[in-house]
């Protein structure tokens, strides 16, 4: 039987962390989170917190490797808005401590963004599109020449290793599988080696980009960074912008344009954008689908599988071919 490492802290308990090992006295209450468990802290003074405990089996010198790319975008890029670490009583900025099952968890403090995520903002007009584009491409930039020891992780959700999803597979209907199946053999067509490589942020979903007064001005959770296909980066902000749009391609030219102005896509990188988008969409369909058997009581876990089962249907009548020449054009090339 596997061991259940997943952290399970009650509010109050947070609070006792945040005092004893940071100093922070706050108001609890928790977060949504896919892996690690998440509280936000609210203190008298008006500060707010996130206080990040996380898996028994996480490995340190991956949290470290998180710790070490924040720094690297803040530095690099400052008008960013990412979450910036606070250190412990000892100055540091990763602590341990233990649950009542005696397993050991990390436990990191960082900075509260304020702002709404791109799934709570309505309507995603072009302006806002173009400003997820700059910011990814803004990220990528910020990141290029960065390398740590725990980049070449194994991560089931890096793009790059799209394929261990399809596990999950036999979990889906009958027509979803058939849907799969042809979308991650365009998947199984790309050739890496064309491809520009780097540590990318790997996780820009519509809950975890930041919106302030209509434009995006940066991302949160950096805890699915990687070191894989840079474009995978811009691939997956697409996807999931394109969710329950009614034109997607439109959605999707704006922000590949945009992106392009910031940081300079190759052709290659183009070329493989629309096998990359669906194979994020499959991901999602199949990890969703185990989840909702492991997972059941999260509702958060299911949040995406509706929309990408729709965005994969109206993919489906987008040629790979119109889908390349449209976002050339976008890009002038």
């Amino acid at each position: 039987m596997i061991p259940d490492t997943t952290p399970r802290f009650a509010s109050h308990e947070a609070a006792q962390i945040a005092q004893q090992f940071f100093g922070v006295t706050a108001q609890v209450a928790p977060l949504p989170s896919e892996r690690d468990q998440n509280f936000v802290l609210d203190t008298l003074r008006g500060s707010r917190f996130v206080l990040k405990i996380a898996k028994s089996d996480e490995v340190r010198a991956e949290l470290e490797f998180q710790n070490a790319a924040l720094r690297q975008v803040a530095l690099r890029t400052p008008s960013l808005a990412v979450p910036r670490l606070l250190l412990t009583r000892l100055g540091e900025d990763l602590t341990q401590i233990q649950d009542h099952r005696g397993l050991s968890h990390y436990v990191r403090l960082v900075s509260w963004l304020d702002g709404q995520t791109l799934a709570d903002v309505a309507p995603h007009d072009e302006a806002l599109l173009a400003s997820l584009g700059e910011t990814m491409g803004e990220v990528d930039r910020a990141l290029q020449g960065f390398s740590h020891i725990a980049m070449y992780r194994e991560l089931h959700w890096n793009l790059k290793r799209a394929d261990l999803a399809l596990e999950h597979l036999s979990l889906l209907t009958a027509g979803q599988q058939q849907m799969v199946r042809g979308v991650m053999q365009g998947w199984s067509a790309i050739d890496w080696s064309k491809l520009r490589h780097g540590v990318i942020h790997g996780d820009a979903n519509d809950h975890n980009v930041l919106v302030r007064q209509g434009h995006v001005v940066g991302l949160i959770d950096f805890g699915d960074l990687v070191y894989s296909a840079i474009v995978c980066d811009l691939a997956i902000a697409v996807a999931y912008a394109m969710l329950a749009k009614a034109r997607p391609m439109e959605v999707a030219e704006t922000i590949v344009r945009a992106y392009h102005d910031r940081f300079p896509l190759i052709a290659s990188e183009l070329d493989a954008l629309y096998p990359l988008i669906g194979a994020r969409l499959s991901m999602s369909l199949c990890y969703a689908a185990y989840n909702a058997r492991v997972k059941s009581a999260d509702a958060y876990q299911q949040v995406t599988a509706g929309p990408a089962w729709r965005l994969l249907q109206q993919l489906a009548e987008v040629s790979s071919i119109a889908a390349r020449t449209a976002w050339r054009d976008a890009c002038g090339s």
